[in-house]
């Protein structure tokens, strides 16, 4: 039972947002939700909030293991929940749902509620300690889950966040149930504590559930990569190709086509943090994340709120990144327009192709094996980066000043002494052309 009751439209400086539901996104109201909810005693129940009458329910919710005997002419029980500070209130009932309560980080109680078949109950089991996992990655990678129950239920069609809750339809691989499990608790920080409006800025909740969600898969996978998000910069490369972006200020109703709204949202929202760590570095984007939600907790966050935060941390100017990532189709799009050889030096011929600006971070390799970076600051920025490469020695060169779309620099060594110079070599720079970014000798 989701969007089950006539929900109060929220006022806010922008004034009244009486968006009609159309299954899609949307904003709600922070409140103490009360819920009674009375059914034939048969069904196990789940969802948000805290049962206050554990003893007289029975199914698995009782304290310190006390039995409970129904009388027997009953036929119906009524379910007391109380959900503080949530701006929704869901719930799922089976009569065949099995029910574990384990417990987690900062003593809160997972519970897993699922249909009773071998081989879910098999992944189901396997998926109880990795959730546990999961929640310490998010509170120490955003901030501490602040509530006391969770319950992972199965039902639905797929995956779907509330409040305390999640609903994810649970019946495939465990790979699957992870991935959707950890995706759909991330929501927990982003939309129902940092409660941004999903309607305008579908981005903002689907996009950094999804960074946080794939940074920890990776966490825990056997097999960890370096770059957790390169599957989101193709998917993104492949919309801009498709002709069929809409900008991400789009009403998350108003787009023409799902595949552009999910990539606009999903995808193009995480590449919003994960080129952010590109473009302020790896450590800066960790503590502002951690301030955003402290910041922010309980509250309807904007976009410029989260800028603000890495401003705030980092003290760069960010307000063009927020501008041209977020309202508007301007793409990136840097090159190596040349190498010369220039005496016993070479000078290098870079090329701004795109509209969007960025600092520029390049590697060069040469043929004895031995390695330089060389990093371009921004100027608009007003920001020098720590070297993402401290074992390489870094030159910082002049600024790059927007509004000249060429920029050289000298290397100080012979062009032959030159095998490969790559522009970002982290792949976290969402350059639409990556066949000009790399000059091999």
């Amino acid at each position: 039972m989701t969007q089950w009751y006539p929900k109060m439209a929220e006022f806010d400086f922008e004034g009244w947002h009486a968006d009609p539901y159309i299954a899609r996104e949307f904003h709600g109201v922070w409140g103490d939700f009360d819920v009674n909810i009375t059914i034939d005693k048969e069904y196990t129940l789940g969802g948000s909030g805290y049962l206050q009458n554990p003893n007289e329910i029975g199914h698995g919710y009782e304290d310190d293991g006390v039995k409970v005997n129904y009388p027997k002419k009953m036929k119906m029980l009524t379910w007391h929940f109380i959900a503080p500070m949530v701006h929704d209130f869901a719930w799922a009932a089976d009569k065949n749902y099995m029910h574990d309560i384990v417990k987690g980080p900062n003593d809160v109680d997972l519970h897993f509620l699922y249909k009773n078949y071998p081989k879910t109950i098999e992944n189901w089991k396997k998926l109880e300690p990795m959730m546990v996992n999961v929640m310490d990655f998010f509170n120490k990678n955003i901030g501490n889950y602040p509530y006391k129950q969770y319950s992972f239920i199965q039902g639905g069609d797929g995956g779907m966040e509330y409040a305390m809750s999640t609903l994810i339809l649970g019946n495939g691989t465990l790979e699957g149930i992870f991935g959707t499990a950890t995706h759909e608790l991330g929501h927990s920080w982003f939309q129902h504590v940092l409660a941004s409006n999903e309607s305008k800025h579908p981005w903002m909740d689907e996009g950094f559930t999804s960074y946080i969600s794939d940074l920890a898969e990776n966490e825990f996978s056997d097999k960890k990569v370096t770059n957790p998000f390169e599957g989101n910069y193709k998917a993104y490369y492949n919309l801009v190709n498709s002709g069929k972006e809409q900008p991400q200020t789009t009403h998350g109703d108003r787009y023409e086509e799902n595949r552009p709204y999910s990539i606009s949202s999903y995808v193009k929202g995480s590449i919003f943090l994960s080129q952010l760590r590109y473009v302020i570095g790896e450590e800066k984007l960790a503590e502002t994340i951690k301030r955003y939600y402290n910041d922010f907790k309980f509250k309807h966050p904007t976009p410029n709120d989260i800028k603000r935060s890495a401003e705030r941390v980092s003290g760069a100017n960010l307000d063009w990144y927020l501008v041209d990532w977020t309202q508007t189709l301007n793409t990136i799009d840097y090159g190596i327009k040349a190498v010369t050889e220039n005496g016993d030096q070479t000078t290098v011929s870079l090329e701004r192709i795109g509209r969007m600006p960025m600092p520029i971070d390049l590697l060069v390799e040469y043929t004895d094996g031995t390695m330089e970076s060389f990093y371009l600051p921004l100027r608009m920025m007003s920001y020098e980066k720590e070297n993402p490469y401290p074992a390489i020695k870094r030159t910082v060169l002049s600024d790059w000043a927007w509004a000249a779309s060429n920029y050289d620099f000298t290397i100080a060594k012979a062009k032959r002494t030159i095998k490969k110079i790559s522009i970002d070599p982290s792949g976290l720079m969402a350059d639409v052309n990556q066949a000009n970014n790399v000059y091999r000798n």
